[in-house]
C-alpha cells in the first residue's frame, strides 16, 4: 500500500492503516510445559522474514478505518484504550463464532464492535464444571469440559489436529486504495457510505488451504469484522474447507492488543497451531505458533507452500508444543 493513503499496512505499525499490523516477528518461545511420546523432531518450517518484538512495538492511534479491519494490528480505539489499566485484561461478555450483524456505524467508528470495558474479575470460562452426582450417593463428580468457541469437534474431524490461520498479511492483502488486477472487490459500508476494499491472494494461497483442509480441522481467527472478513472468506474459501470464523468479537483485549486466545476456542492445545504474521496475536501461546511474515503484493513469496510438508509432519506427533518452541528457538 503506497504511503500516501490513510491507511499503512501491518509492516508500516498503526501510524494510519486500517490494514496495519504488527510486522511478524520472532516470538519469544516459552518453556512447554508437556513432554511429547512420539517424535521429538520435524522438518523446521522456513524462518519467517522481517520480524519484530511485539513487546518492543510502541502504541500508536489507528485511524477510524482500521476499525473495519485490523489485520493483526491489534490496535483499540481511544474509549477502549482509556478503560485499560495496567495489568488488566479483559474477555468478551459474550462470544460469537457466527457473522455478526447490526453493526451501527457512530461518528466513523464502529459502536458495537469496540472491545469490553476492563472489569476487575477475570472468569476463566475454559474451566472444567463440575457436575453433581443427581442421586447424592458417593459416587465421583464428573468433569465435562465446556464446547468452547468452536463447539464439539465435527465427526469427519475426529483425531484431527486444528489449524487456526490469521487472514490479512498472512493469506492475503487488502487496501482501501486501488490495487490493479485485485482478486476481489468487497465493498463495506462505513457511516452509511459504502467503500471498496481491494483484496490481493497470497500466492499458493488455494493449494495451501486444499491441502491443509485434507488433514486438519482448519479455522481462521482474525481480528478484523466480518462484515469484511466474511465476504472475502466466502470467495477465499473454493475448496470448502473452512469450518469455523472467528472476528474481532472473539478476541481477548490484552493491554490495547487484539489476542487471539487459544485456551478458550475449545481444542486440546497440545494439537492446536496457530499461523499468524503478527506476534502479539499469539502471545500467549508462543508455543503453538508457526510464525510467517507479513505479505502484501510480492509475486514470488512462496511461504504458505514451503509450510506444507512442515504442517503434514505436524500431524503424526502427540504434542506440537515442545516441537514448536524448539523450532522457534533454533530460528531467532
Amino acid at each position: 500500500m503506497s504511503g500516501k493513503s490513510n491507511i499503512t499496512t501491518k509492516e508500516q505499525g498503526a501510524s494510519a492503516s486500517p490494514l496495519s499490523d504488527l510486522s511478524a516477528g520472532a516470538n519469544t518461545a516459552a518453556t512447554s510445559n508437556g513432554s511429547s511420546s512420539g517424535p521429538t523432531t520435524a522438518v523446521a518450517p522456513p524462518s519467517a522474514k522481517s520480524r519484530k518484538n511485539p513487546i518492543e512495538s510502541k502504541s500508536q492511534k489507528p485511524s477510524f478505518l482500521s476499525l473495519i479491519f485490523c489485520c493483526g494490528a491489534n490496535f483499540v480505539n481511544d474509549s477502549d484504550a482509556s478503560a485499560l489499566q495496567v495489568g488488566q485484561q479483559t474477555r468478551p461478555p459474550t462470544v460469537s463464532t457466527g457473522r455478526a450483524a447490526g453493526k451501527k456505524a457512530v461518528a466513523g467508528q464502529l459502536a458495537d464492535e469496540k472491545p469490553p470495558q476492563a472489569q476487575a474479575t477475570l472468569v476463566d470460562i475454559a474451566a472444567t464444571a463440575v457436575l453433581e452426582d443427581p442421586v447424592g450417593s458417593n459416587s465421583n463428580s464428573q468433569e465435562i469440559e465446556p464446547p468452547g468457541l468452536l463447539g464439539p469437534i465435527a465427526p469427519e474431524h475426529q483425531g484431527r489436529k486444528c489449524l487456526v490461520l490469521d487472514l490479512d498479511e498472512t493469506l492475503v492483502h487488502s487496501s482501501f486504495k486501488l490495487i490493479p488486477q485485485a482478486d476481489y472487490v468487497v465493498p463495506v459500508e462505513i457511516d452509511n457510505q459504502s467503500h471498496n476494499v481491494y483484496v490481493i491472494k497470497r500466492p499458493g494461497v488455494d493449494t495451501f488451504l486444499q491441502k491443509m483442509g485434507e488433514i486438519y480441522e482448519v479455522v481462521i481467527f482474525t481480528a478484523s469484522l466480518s462484515k469484511y472478513a466474511d465476504p472475502v472468506l466466502d470467495m477465499l474459501d473454493i475448496h470448502k474447507v473452512i469450518k469455523h470464523r472467528l472476528f474481532r468479537e472473539s478476541c481477548f483485549n490484552h493491554k490495547g492488543n487484539y489476542v487471539k486466545d487459544l485456551s478458550v476456542i475449545g481444542r486440546d492445545l497440545k494439537n492446536t497451531i496457530i499461523i499468524d504474521n503478527s506476534p502479539a496475536s499469539y502471545i500467549f501461546h508462543q508455543t503453538n505458533a508457526v510464525p510467517i511474515s507479513s505479505w502484501f503484493n510480492d509475486p514470488h513469496d512462496t511461504e504458505l507452500l514451503d509450510l506444507i510438508p512442515f504442517l503434514a509432519d505436524m500431524t503424526v506427533v502427540d504434542d506440537v508444543n515442545p516441537i514448536l518452541d524448539m523450532t522457534n528457538e533454533e530460528q531467532q
